[in-house]
């Protein structure tokens, strides 16, 4: 019997889970609509399109769907990467590996007795290297492995393009509720199949509704999860082609909280751990793009660069890759300042990570207007690297 599913949002989460939800079965059809859609202008609240986006998981020892979902999603990418190495015959495989970069990813740590996750050990090439002498803070210590970044925006065209050609339906529309996606007037806009689906619609056939709206959470009546907020990332990205190898640097504890101020009152609470610190990071693209970062503000809705920050980023990045400066391989004894990156600067990019108070929501909830309903959402700065993870963990609570 033919299916009916609605996807709500359309960032990196939904758009992968509506392509494993179509891949999964013949007679399914899916809508995706979403108020933010991929070529968008660049907003803060939309989040995949303004993501470093690198494969560099942030997944506990003991958080076993974690690590399962973020190391599907690596095995997904690798596989897309060799597809397009080898011109291997699947197209769509070629297409987003084009648009993937592996590389060599060493991290730095600088608190005392942290040390890297059990993860990376499990990743290709990875090694323990001596930490470098004279850094600034100290270097404690020091891995490496192979890893992969994502170039966001042709990413999710070609997400988009593969939605479609699978039969999938996107439709730009703002909504209060999960309810109202059923019969949106949004749809009245589509072809003719889809018309077919409006009527299955009214007659309250959607099979299921999955909920992959990120901060969107906050405000859909039928959710209102009061648990989620920003915490926001600003980033520089650069137009450096010659730089090959993704730096990390954690200041401060990983595994920390971090403080999230109440709105209502002058209280505040400790949230998170897990991607705690501060931490500094160099993330190249297939593309000769480079992004360089960044911040973690708890709770900050602030949309706006912050000229501070710029400066600090510049400096942080330089500390842990010279490199960057264009006239450093010509003068390597000449230590860069943040203004010898300025003309290689393309743009400032602020967006907000969709955090959870007690993470990722990867469940079933409660029925809406006769549909089922899936929440896939929380994510935090992990969306990218958990994706093609989380969306077949939604196909399998499709089928319980």
């Amino acid at each position: 019997m033919a299916r009916t599913i609605v996807v709500v949002g359309a960032g990196v989460i939904g758009l992968t889970t509506a392509i494993r939800i179509l891949q999964s079965s013949s007679d399914t059809k899916v809508v995706i609509l979403s108020k933010d859609l991929p070529g968008d202008p660049l907003i803060p609240t939309y989040a995949s399109p303004c993501a470093g986006a690198h494969h560099l998981s942030f997944a506990a020892d003991d958080d076993i769907l974690q690590r399962k979902i973020d190391k599907r999603t690596f095995d997904v990418m690798w596989a897309q990467i060799e597809a397009a190495e080898e011109s291997a015959s699947d197209e769509w495989e070629k297409a987003y590996g084009e648009h993937l970069l592996k590389l060599r990813q060493t991290e730095f740590y600088c608190h005392p007795g942290d040390k890297h996750i059990a993860f990376f050990e499990d990743l290709p090439d990875f090694q323990v290297l001596e930490p470098p002498e004279g850094s600034h803070p100290p270097i404690l210590h020091s891995v490496s492995f192979t890893s992969m970044t994502m170039d966001t925006g042709p990413y999710l065209d070609v997400l988009v393009k593969h939605f479609r050609a699978l039969g999938g339906v996107l439709e730009r529309a703002e909504l209060g509720s999960l309810a109202e996606s059923i019969n949106h007037p949004a749809v009245v806009a589509l072809t003719l199949e889809a018309l077919t689906l409006i009527r299955r619609c009214e007659s309250k056939k959607v099979e299921a509704i999955i909920n992959c709206t990120g901060l969107g959470s906050i405000g859909l009546s039928d959710v209102k999860d009061i648990s989620m907020y920003p915490v926001r990332g600003q980033v520089l990205i650069l137009d450096a082609p010659w730089v090959k190898e993704g730096r990390t640097r954690q200041v401060g504890s990983l595994a920390a909280s971090e403080t999230l101020a109440s709105e209502s009152s002058s209280t505040a609470e400790e949230v998170g751990g897990g991607e705690g610190g501060e931490r500094t990071y160099i993330i190249p693209r297939k593309s000769g793009q480079v992004v360089i970062g960044g911040t973690r503000e708890v709770g900050d809705w602030s949309t706006t660069p912050d000229p501070a920050t710029t400066l600090s980023i510049k400096r942080r990045a330089l500390e842990i890759f010279p490199e960057l400066s264009p006239g450093y391989l010509k003068s390597p004894t000449r230590k860069p300042g943040p203004e010898d990156l300025d003309p290689i600067v393309l743009k400032e990019v602020v967006g907000f990570r969709p955090a959870r108070k007690d993470g990722l929501r990867l469940v079933k909830g409660s029925d809406v207007a006769g549909a089922k309903v899936i929440h896939n959402y929380g994510h935090s700065g992990a969306g990218w690297q958990a994706s093609w993870g989380c969306a077949e963990e939604v196909v399998a609570l499709l089928n319980e």
